[in-house]
C-alpha cells in the first residue's frame, strides 16, 4: 500500500513550487515576493501571494503579476485539482518579513517581538532606520534598539486606531 503524504506537506510543496514561480514572475519588475499561504484540501485550495514594493502596488499591477502567476501554474501543473490564486499586498496588519519592508515603513510605529541573547523580549516605538542586515526601533523613552532580522519573531506596525 502507497503511503499518503500528509495534507501539511502537500500544502508546503505547492506552497514552495508557487513561491519559485512568483519570483521568477516578480523578478524583472520592483515587486518583491512578501510570502506564499496554502489553505483548503485537493479540490478547494486557495493560494494565497502576498507581493509588495516601496511604492504600494497597485489593482492593475497586482491583476497582471496574479495573470502570469495562474499561466505559470497551469503550465507545470503546479496544483493538483482546482484552486483559487488570491494576488494581494500584504496590508498593515500582516508582519514585515522582508528588509525592503521595513525601510518602506519608516517613521511608523510599531510593536516587535525578538530574541536577544536567547531571552525573548518585546518592544515598541519608531522604526527609525532600516538596512539590509537590521533596523533601530527608538522607544518612546528615547532609547534605540538596534535588532538583526534573523532575531525577530514578529514585527508589526502599530495601526493608529
Amino acid at each position: 500500500m502507497a503511503q499518503q503524504t500528509h495534507p501539511r506537506e502537500v500544502r508546503k510543496g505547492i506552497a514552495e513550487r508557487v513561491r519559485s514561480l512568483a519570483e521568477e514572475v516578480l523578478a524583472p519588475t520592483d515587486h518583491f515576493l512578501v510570502d506564499v499561504e496554502v489553505r483548503g484540501h485537493h479540490g478547494t485550495r486557495v493560494i494565497e501571494v502576498y507581493v509588495d514594493s516601496l511604492e504600494d502596488p497597485g489593482l492593475d499591477d497586482l491583476a497582471e503579476v496574479s495573470k502570469e502567476i495562474d499561466f505559470l501554474m497551469d503550465m507545470e501543473d503546479t496544483v493538483d485539482g482546482s484552486h483559487k490564486l488570491e494576488i494581494s499586498s500584504p496590508g498593515a496588519k500582516r508582519p514585515l518579513t522582508d528588509p525592503r519592508q521595513f525601510r518602506k515603513n519608516a517613521g511608523r510605529e510599531m510593536r516587535v517581538k525578538y530574541r536577544d541573547e536567547g531571552e525573548k523580549k518585546r518592544a515598541e516605538g519608531e522604526l527609525t532606520e532600516a538596512t539590509d542586515d537590521d533596523f533601530e526601533l527608538t522607544e518612546p523613552s528615547g532609547h534605540a534598539l538596534r535588532i538583526a532580522y534573523g532575531d525577530v519573531e514578529e514585527a508589526k506596525l502599530k495601526l493608529p486606531w
